[in-house]
């Protein structure tokens, strides 16, 4: 396959959210859903540690999929939702886990 070089590249990847299990003391739940990563330049990449939680997440994420309210709507991508969740540990943990493995998977296949 040929090289295909674009403006602004982004690509959707799994995340898993583990989170303490309200029903079984001392136990996580796994909480999947996709989201939609931009590739940053190596610059940014290089930057992109230095950024508070929320900025981070804006510098990354420009969509998601399969996140659901507690009444079982999707909530739809949006600033002021990635905001919101920018604020829960478990959402950060899950989702920068799974964009170091979006830039590792890439190295080794490489």
């Amino acid at each position: 396959m040929s090289f295909i070089k674009k403006k602004v590249d982004a690509y959707p990847w799994p995340v898993e959210v583990r989170k303490p299990s309200e029903e079984i003391a001392g136990d996580f739940e796994i909480q999947k859903f996709t989201i939609k990563f931009k590739r940053l330049a190596k610059k940014e990449l290089n930057d992109f540690t230095q950024n508070e939680d929320f900025e981070a997440l804006q510098k990354i994420v420009v969509g998601w999929s399969e996140i659901l309210d507690e009444n079982g709507k999707e909530v739809p991508f949006s600033n002021k939702n990635l905001k919101d969740f920018s604020e829960d540990v478990d959402f950060n943990n899950g989702v920068i886990k799974a964009f170091q493995d979006f830039y590792a998977t890439a190295d080794e296949k490489n």
